[in-house]
């Protein structure tokens, strides 16, 4: 084997192990282990022993209790029912013509004056010189063109998405105004297939119903994923050698 093939053989070998390592984001996303740990909850001032008011306490308040998720590691049920449609028709036409014509005329003489230099044009264009003598007070067409442009362009484009769920967040951060910071992650692996579904987002207080749930179209900034692995997750995609040659065919 010479040294050309070693090194064809080489970078033959690094682009496929290239094709095979490339994971998409939210499939590697999917397979990270799930954190646990205790969250870092913000301590609360210090009461005064003996004070008729002991403050927010863990229900909210001891004259009622109040069931939605207020600080760090409480939960929320986030109901997704997400649904897109978008349609796009675009349709251009224009038309353009244009004539000119640039004439010499012969009067007072001209016409003698400035036939011959023409022809002589003429003939090197291999233009017939038939014309050139005219009469006193004609016109003679020196240059004459006709150009006509048209373009007609039309094009429509169209998509649809739904996608409903149920998935409970965790509240991982609560902005300065109240705003809570959300987000969970789920896993569900069925005959070898794993399909991974993971939510993040913000979420006023004020949005969440009385059961501790929200509306995905309520959720700011939200970072919605599904995804999965297995068998039917490979049969859904060309193979690495295919998906190689459509990245390496230049046309």
């Amino acid at each position: 084997m010479s040294l050309f093939d070693r090194i064809a053989l080489l970078v033959l070998v690094t682009l496929i192990g290239s094709t095979l390592g490339c994971v998409e984001t939210s499939m590697r996303e999917g397979r990270e282990p799930m954190d646990y740990e205790p969250l870092t909850i913000p301590q609360t001032a210090r009461t005064q022993d003996g004070s008729i008011w002991n403050g927010a306490t863990q229900s909210g308040s001891f004259l009622f209790f109040d069931e939605k998720a207020t600080n760090i590691g409480d939960l929320v049920t986030v109901v997704i029912i997400e649904q897109t449609q978008a349609e796009g028709d675009a349709r251009t036409e224009t038309d353009a013509n244009r004539i000119s014509n640039v004439g010499l005329s012969s009067d007072v003489g001209f016409q003698k004056l400035v036939a011959s230099p023409i022809q002589g044009m003429l003939r090197v264009f291999g233009f017939d010189d038939e014309g050139t003598g005219r009469a006193q007070g004609e016109t003679l067409n020196v240059v004459q063109s006709t150009m006509n442009n048209e373009f007609t362009g039309e094009g429509t484009t169209s998509r649809s998405g739904r996608f409903t769920g149920v998935i409970t967040c965790r509240v991982v951060g609560v902005l300065p105004n109240g705003v809570l910071h959300i987000k969970g992650r789920r896993s569900v692996v069925v005959n070898h297939e794993a399909q991974y579904i993971s939510l993040e987002g913000l979420v006023r207080r004020e949005d969440l119903t009385i059961e501790n749930s929200v509306l995905s179209n309520s959720v700011a900034e939200m970072r919605l994923s599904y995804d999965g692995m297995g068998v039917l997750d490979d049969k859904q995609r060309p193979g690495f050698m295919g998906r190689f040659l459509d990245w390496a065919y230049p046309f």
